[in-house]
């Protein structure tokens, strides 16, 4: 196996792995130097993810732009659909007319004077050719817009009370105590197992990424410029990006985190940035943190396997 057949195969490998730990609904995270083919294809299975009942809500705005579009294509099949129909028309042959039968003249014996009447005139038999019938064109578009249209509308308005009704039939799960370094929120990892990420020599001013079996994340030492944060705290979050879960990326310039597939941009405490075109996303998880001695440990996820 040549070279590149041998890179191309551990592509495949990797890949095919990611799309497992998607589907087993584990946070799963694209490796780093992607090609723009290869970020293509992990796009891709971030989207297919996204669609999972865990995923956020879309925003109004794009539900109803994805409507108005939606709608405007199906308008367009309508007007094909009717241009079909008048072809159609043109073409058919016009319906045969059965001709009158002619009966022989009788010839009578004596020829009495009798007043002539005009002839009714003969109908035509109809035919089955004659009965318009409008012609009916399903094609794969129309219904899958009048679908999709019909699914959007839910989104701005007709699916808020059915989802009120869930919410109010499901109790709400019990919620967690805030764990201090959390900013008064809910760890993302409640029943986990502590695992040993850095050491605090190793923790400066940029963000320390590390890795588990489980999830990607990132350590923080707190330099007290926030609200809510202790200076010298160590501060550990997921790198899963809150909009569809691609691994977010440090960059030392800004002092922030931007996210590679669509554009959020989040602060050195995970949350949204005023210079983020997704303002609407929310932070990103926060971690519980131990610090023993001079090693970090964060509480993470149990491995199923």
């Amino acid at each position: 196996m040549s070279g590149e057949d041998q890179e191309r195969f551990e592509d495949y490998l990797e890949l095919e792995r990611y799309i497992e730990e998607l589907q087993a609904g584990r946070v799963a995270h694209p490796p780093h130097d992607l090609t723009p083919t290869q970020a293509r294809i992990y796009r891709t299975a971030a989207l297919f993810r996204s669609a999972s009942p865990d995923a956020a809500s879309p925003r109004p705005e794009f539900a109803e732009a994805l409507r108005n579009r939606l709608l405007a294509l199906d308008q367009e099949d309508d007007e094909d659909d009717t241009e079909k129909m008048v072809a159609i028309k043109k073409t058919e042959a016009p319906a045969p007319t059965v001709p009158p039968i002619e009966e022989p003249l009788a010839v009578p014996l004596e020829a009495p004077q009798v007043e002539e009447q005009p002839a009714e005139p003969e109908v035509p038999m109809p035919t089955s050719k004659e009965i318009p019938r409008r012609k009916s064109f399903f094609s794969r578009r129309s219904l899958l817009t009048g679908s999709a249209v019909a699914a959007a509308s839910l989104v701005v308005g007709g699916g808020i009370g059915a989802v009120a009704e869930r919410s109010a039939a499901t109790p709400p799960p019990p919620t967690a105590r805030p764990t201090p370094g959390n900013y008064g929120g809910t760890p993302l990892v409640q029943n986990g197992v502590w695992q040993r990420v850095a050491t605090l020599d190793q923790i400066g001013e940029n963000a320390l990424r590390f890795t588990t079996d489980t999830i990607v994340g990132y350590l923080m030492r707190s330099d007290d410029d926030e609200d809510g944060e202790k200076k010298g705290e160590i501060i550990a979050f997921s790198a899963a990006c809150t909009h569809m879960g691609c691994i977010v990326q440090w960059d030392g310039s800004d002092h922030q985190f931007h996210c590679p597939c669509h554009g959020g941009v989040f602060t050195e405490y995970g949350k949204p940035s005023p210079s983020s075109s997704f303002k609407y996303l929310a932070s990103l998880p926060r971690m519980t943190t131990q610090v023993r001695g001079n090693e970090v440990y964060v509480l993470v996820p149990k491995n199923s396997k």
